[in-house]
């Protein structure tokens, strides 16, 4: 089964309609989408406004009877340690298939962002890297959402390690498999400078063999790139031994056959 659970529309930072994203799920022979648009404590330009959600819920609702294409109902929530019960409760009315928690700031530094690629050149990796996996880990104790997003983002712009930080990564995969989430493969790593799907092929391994279970996302803000790098992420987790994905609905797992 093909699935595709991460992809933005104008909704938040995408730059087409949730229906032209189905369109070209339905082209490109995609089994199931989610949409799983920003939302953060506060309205930002990548972000959701709170006002909009249901909105955007009643706007996919409305898709779903148009299309042949089976569509879930998703958010990708951007996580910081304090503030989410407020969040959480904005979120609460809505009936969502899933929820993506995702680190992006460390901070009120958005490490991901290209316009403030320039505090990489002052910051130490290593520790940029602590710091995040740290963040995971307690986003995963949390036990608020369904799907780790991206999880190493911190390579996005190609900075690695320069040390061995595989206890670092063993301790988060142990938080996550505690939690219950499972993880996402996010191809868009694959369109970005470290040329490599979230997560490395190392940290897949650490996942499988905790038994974590997995799900994909092409991280699309175009239509075009719904199901980008599909075949390849594919080749991968079967390299490491998964032979089932996960579907999501109503906040259940449901695992399927890759």
């Amino acid at each position: 089964m093909r699935l595709d659970y991460h992809m933005h529309t104008t909704y938040s930072d995408g730059r087409r309609n949730l229906g032209e994203y189905a369109a070209e799920a339905e082209k490109k022979k995609i089994d199931e989408i989610g949409f799983s648009d920003h939302i953060y404590l506060k309205k930002r330009d990548w972000s959701m406004d709170h006002a909009d959600l249901p909105k955007y819920v009643n706007e996919i609702n409305t898709l779903k009877k148009r299309h042949q294409v089976s569509i879930k109902t998703g958010l990708e929530v951007d996580f910081m340690p304090y503030g989410m019960e407020d969040l959480m409760q904005v979120i609460k009315p809505w009936d969502f298939d899933y929820l993506i928690g995702s680190i992006h700031h460390i901070n009120h530094w958005l490490i991901d962002s290209e316009r403030e690629i320039e505090e990489w050149k002052k910051r130490d990796v290593d520790e940029v890297n602590r710091q995040y996996f740290s963040l995971v880990q307690t986003m995963a104790n949390t036990q608020l959402f369904d799907i780790v997003g991206h999880l190493d983002l911190t390579k996005k712009f190609n900075h690695r390690p320069k040390n061995d930080l595989s206890d670092l990564l063993l301790e988060t995969v142990q938080a996550i498999g505690k939690s219950g989430m499972c993880i996402e493969i996010n191809t868009s790593g694959l369109r970005r400078p470290c040329r490599e799907a979230y997560p490395s092929q190392q940290l897949l391994k650490m996942c499988f063999d905790k038994g974590i279970p997995i799900t994909f996302g092409s991280d699309a803000h175009t239509p075009e790139d719904v199901g980008a790098g599909f075949d390849k992420a594919i080749d991968a987790v079967k390299q490491v031994g998964y032979v089932e994905i996960t579907r999501f609905t109503q906040r259940r797992r449901d695992p399927v056959e890759i």
